[in-house]
């Protein structure tokens, strides 16, 4: 699909800067939605016609999401299309008509039109069978659509209601999967690119470049922490042995020990509360929660960290 995604990527990033971040989340579900309330008329009234503009909505949605770089879920999309076309009208009739035996001559006898079906082959009983399958689908969808606009709280109203929330919901998790997806594959380029320079020897070296450069390409510090975490936790660095513990102690998982014994942040580790982080501290010194670096940073626990520092460093200098 590269081909297609040189088509793909500069519309999603066209997109990207035109549709505000706030209103990104509830593109899929608008455009789901959009085949069960357009008009149905004109170029709205053909099944090619609605499925051909609710496919590219569904695929206008998912390329205007963050991160999306050209790359969407072509089964989304191909969802889309038909349940815009079988909304059409005329979707059921249609549908029939192309059957065997809606192509019979009306005017043959019921013997004649028998025969004809008895020598069907394997394939042409195949499509007959999937075609009227479509049919019963649309008949089903526009029984759907007419019970809930006459009564959008009736349980024909939530079964249309979930149509469209089902797919927006799994356009969005796809994307979400995809961005996660990235940021795992640009941490471990990021750490092969330090391990080639040779100049990083500890974990936190590796964490806090990775950050830094992830941060320069657009990941978010939730995106960009997580992806570093990820890399790190399972890597035995090239230099060999346990690297970043010159302090000594047990040999555990690589960033999962931190020599704090002049104090600082904490940003490894499986959760919050967890405890799987080793640190070394002394008698006399004072460990902050998690919650507590958090409010110092009004709900940032990186801006509370600095702010920690900052308080640290002020308080120390009074014993000078």
């Amino acid at each position: 699909m590269g081909f297609l995604k040189k088509i793909t990527k500069p519309i999603s990033k066209f997109l990207d800067k035109v549709v505000p971040n706030e209103v990104k989340p509830f593109l899929p579900y608008v455009a789901a939605a959009a085949p069960f309330l357009a008009p149905t008329t004109g170029i709205f009234g053909s099944m090619a016609g609605r499925a051909a503009l609710f496919g590219g909505a569904n695929l206008a949605a998912q390329l205007a999401q963050e991160g999306s770089e050209g790359d969407f879920n072509p089964l989304s999309v191909l969802l889309a299309g038909g349940t815009g076309a079988l909304t059409a009208p005329n979707a059921a009739a249609s549908l029939k008509g192309m059957t065997t035996a809606g192509s019979i001559d009306p005017a043959l006898g019921s013997s004649a039109q028998g025969d004809i079906l008895a020598g069907r082959s394997f394939l042409t009983k195949a499509k007959d069978f999937g075609l009227t399958g479509l049919a019963k689908g649309a008949e089903g969808l526009q029984g759907i659509m007419t019970a809930a606009r006459d009564n959008p709280f009736s349980m024909s109203g939530l079964k249309l209601a979930a149509i469209p929330t089902i797919q927006g919901t799994g356009d969005l998790a796809y994307a979400e999967g995809n961005r996660q997806m990235k940021a795992y594959e640009q941490a471990m380029a990021e750490f092969n690119r330090l391990q080639e320079e040779g100049s990083l020897n500890s974990y936190n070296d590796y964490y806090t470049n990775i950050l830094k450069y992830m941060d320069l390409a657009g990941f978010t510090t939730e995106e960009a922490e997580a992806a570093a975490e990820n890399v790190l936790s399972g890597i035995n660095f090239a230099q060999g042995g346990r690297v970043g513990y010159y302090g000594g102690g047990d040999v555990t998982p690589p960033g999962m020990e931190m020599d704090l014994r002049v104090g600082g942040f904490i940003p490894i580790g499986r959760a919050e509360r967890a405890d799987d982080v080793k640190a070394r501290v002394s008698k006399n010194e004072f460990v902050m929660t998690s919650d507590a670096v958090r409010g110092m940073g009004n709900g940032d626990p990186n801006v509370g960290a600095k702010r920690m520092y900052q308080l640290m460093n002020n308080l120390e200098a009074r014993t000078v």
